[in-house]
C-alpha cells in the first residue's frame, strides 16, 4: 500500500514536471520566433539602411561630378571673360588709334583743298606756257577740276581724282603724236590740220599742203617752215593724220639756251 502511494506520488510529480516543462518549451519557442522576427526585421532594416546609404553615396558622387562640372564651367567662363576683356581692350585701343587717325585725316582734308588749288593754278600756268595744241580742250578740263575743288558737296577724294585726271591727260599729251583739225591761226574761215609731236613741236598745214608753219614758243608766234624741211614736214603730218604708215619723221625743233 505504501509502495503504491509512493508510485502515485512519483507519477504525479512526473506529470507535474511534464506540465511545467511544456509551458517552458512553448515559451522558448515563442522567444525564438520573436528573436527570428527581430533578426529578420533587423536584416531588412539593415538592407534598407544600406540601400539608403548606397543611394546617398550615388547622390554624393553625382553631386560631386556636377560640382566638378560647374567648377569647369566657371573656369571656362573666367577664361572666356578674360579673353573678351583682352579683345575689348585691343578694340578700344584700336578705336582710340582710329580716332587719332581720323582727327589727323580731318586736319589733312582741310589742308588738301588749298594744296590742290595751288596745283591746279600751277598746271594752268604750265598749259598756257606750253605749245597751244588743243588749248580750249585742255583749259576746259582744268576748269572742270577747279569747279570740283570749289564744290563743298564733293569729297576730297573726288576732288583729287578730278585734278589727277587732268594731270594724267597732260602727261599723255606730252608723249603722243596727235593731229586734229582747227581754224587757221590768222583766218578763222580756213580749216587746217594741226599736229603736235608731244611737247617737242607744234605745226599746222593747209589743206592744199602749200602752207606749213611751226609754233615758236619763244616769240609765241607762227613761223614758216624752212624750204628744205617742207617735204619732211608734209610726210610727218601725213603720218600723224594716219594717211601714211609709220616711219621716221623729222620735225623742226628750236633749241634755246
Amino acid at each position: 500500500m505504501s509502495n503504491l502511494k509512493n508510485a502515485k506520488c512519483v507519477m504525479m510529480v512526473g506529470v507535474a514536471t511534464l506540465a511545467f516543462a511544456i509551458p517552458a518549451v512553448a515559451q522558448s519557442s515563442g522567444q525564438l520566433d520573436d528573436a527570428m522576427r527581430r533578426a529578420k526585421n533587423s536584416t531588412a532594416a539593415s538592407a534598407a539602411s544600406q540601400e539608403r546609404v548606397e543611394n546617398l553615396d550615388d547622390q554624393a558622387d553625382a553631386a560631386a561630378r556636377e560640382y566638378s562640372a560647374l567648377l569647369q564651367q566657371v573656369d571656362n567662363l573666367e577664361l572666356f571673360v578674360a579673353r573678351q576683356d583682352l579683345y575689348l581692350e585691343s578694340q578700344l585701343s584700336e578705336m582710340r588709334s582710329l580716332e587719332r587717325q581720323l582727327s589727323t585725316i580731318e586736319s589733312t582734308k582741310q589742308n588738301m583743298v588749298p594744296m590742290m588749288l595751288k596745283m591746279a593754278y600751277k598746271l594752268e600756268d604750265e598749259i598756257r606756257a606750253d605749245y597751244p595744241f588743243n588749248l580750249d580742250e585742255r583749259l576746259h578740263e582744268l576748269e572742270v577740276a577747279l569747279m570740283t575743288l570749289s564744290d563743298p558737296a564733293k569729297s576730297p577724294d573726288d576732288q583729287y581724282d578730278q585734278l589727277l585726271k587732268v594731270y594724267r591727260n597732260e602727261v599723255v599729251r606730252g608723249r603722243d603724236l596727235a593731229a586734229y583739225e582747227g581754224p587757221h591761226p590768222d583766218d578763222a574761215n580756213q580749216t587746217v590740220d594741226f599736229v603736235n609731236y608731244g611737247r617737242v613741236a607744234f605745226l599746222f598745214m593747209s589743206k592744199d599742203e602749200k602752207e606749213i608753219q611751226r609754233y615758236d614758243l619763244a616769240t609765241e608766234t607762227w613761223q614758216p617752215v624752212e624750204e628744205n624741211l617742207v617735204l619732211e614736214m608734209r610726210n610727218a603730218i601725213r603720218m600723224a593724220l594716219g594717211e601714211t604708215g609709220d616711219s621716221l619723221a623729222l620735225v623742226p625743233v628750236k633749241v634755246t639756251n
